[in-house]
């Protein structure tokens, strides 16, 4: 049993905040403006996963490892974005016109996943890459160094 040297809620539960943290903020910015460059919501997705990555890799434990921890966080947040948005288009153009139909909130679900769903996954997978490969990269280099 290893003894961990961690303590604080933030980085206890490092991951789950960043996760939270990325699918609020991107959905939040979707809310304020759904625009899209390349598809549904790209930009916003890529500031939300970028702070939330941030904050993980702040808060991070000493044994969880950096591309590992950075895939998971961007991965799971994108997906978790991707379904919060196909909620907010179910709520805010379907209910005012078809009312609480939840074979139309089935059919924004399966639209949004088969249509985003691989961009959103690639994105998310590539920021984590990304954020872990710098951020291990910091930690050598602070390692290497001699400290006088």
């Amino acid at each position: 049993m290893v003894a961990e040297t961690y303590s604080g809620f933030a980085q206890r539960y490092s991951m789950v905040i960043g996760v939270l943290l990325s699918v609020l903020i991107t959905n939040t910015l979707f809310l304020i403006r759904p625009t899209e460059f390349f598809f549904l919501g790209d930009i916003m997705l890529v500031i939300g996963d970028c702070i939330g990555l941030f904050f993980t890799f702040k808060y991070r434990k000493e044994y969880q490892t950096h591309i590992k921890t950075g895939v998971i966080v961007g991965l799971t947040s994108s997906i978790l974005s991707l379904l919060l948005i196909s909620f907010f288009y179910w709520i805010f153009y379907s209910i005012p016109v078809d009312g609480l139909d939840f074979i139309i909130l089935l059919q924004f679900l399966l639209f949004f996943l088969m249509n985003l769903g691989i961009m959103y996954v690639i994105v998310g997978v590539i920021l984590g890459y990304l954020f872990g490969n710098l951020y291990r990269k910091k930690e050598d280099v602070a390692k290497k160094s001699p400290q006088f």
